[in-house]
Parts: structure tokens; C-alpha cells; sequence
């Protein structure tokens, strides 16, 4: 199970960063907060924190150097991306 759960968090991980770059740089995200009322990035950012927890139970099942390289890559894109998506959801209700 942590197997299956050491790649969906990696499938999940790579999702957050294709949905980041779509909500940041085209004109959907206007239409995912007119039709949920919620901001796309913070969307975004529980679906990277879920991701994030999922690769470090992740860890646990890395039996080989490919799976525990496929949690720590998990790990390190989903920290990054959190931090950074709330610099900058944090700077947006602050100015906003």
C-alpha cells in the first residue's frame, strides 16, 4: 500500500505544479473562482500539502533507490511549491 501511495503522491505532486502554472499564467483561474468561489492557488495549495503527506508516508515504502528518490523528489516539490504559494496567497490578501 505505501508502494501505491509512494507514486500517486509523485503522480499528485507533478499535478500541483501543472495546476499552479495554468491558474498563474492563463485566464482560468478567473473561471474556477467565478464557478467554485474559492481562489484557484488556494486549491492548489491543499492539494500540495495532501501531496506533501502523502510522499512522506511515502517513505515508507521505499524499498529501493528509485522509490526513496521518488519520495524525496515528492517531498522537495511539494515543500517548494507550499512555501511559495503561500508567499504569495499571504502577499495577495495583504495588498488586496
Amino acid at each position: 500500500m505505501a508502494q501505491k501511495l509512494n507514486v500517486y503522491a509523485f503522480i499528485a505532486s507533478l499535478l500541483c505544479v501543472g495546476l499552479f502554472l495554468l491558474t498563474s499564467f492563463t485566464s482560468i483561474g478567473d473561471f474556477v473562482k467565478s464557478l467554485v468561489k474559492v481562489h484557484p492557488l488556494d486549491l492548489v495549495l491543499v492539494l500540495s500539502i495532501v501531496s506533501f503527506l502523502l510522499g512522506m508516508f511515502g517513505f515508507s515504502g521505499a524499498r529501493d533507490w528509485k522509490s526513496f528518490v521518488r519520495s524525496l523528489v515528492t517531498v522537495l516539490i511539494t515543500s517548494v511549491l507550499s512555501v511559495a504559494l503561500i508567499f504569495i496567497i499571504g502577499i495577495g490578501h495583504l495588498l488586496g
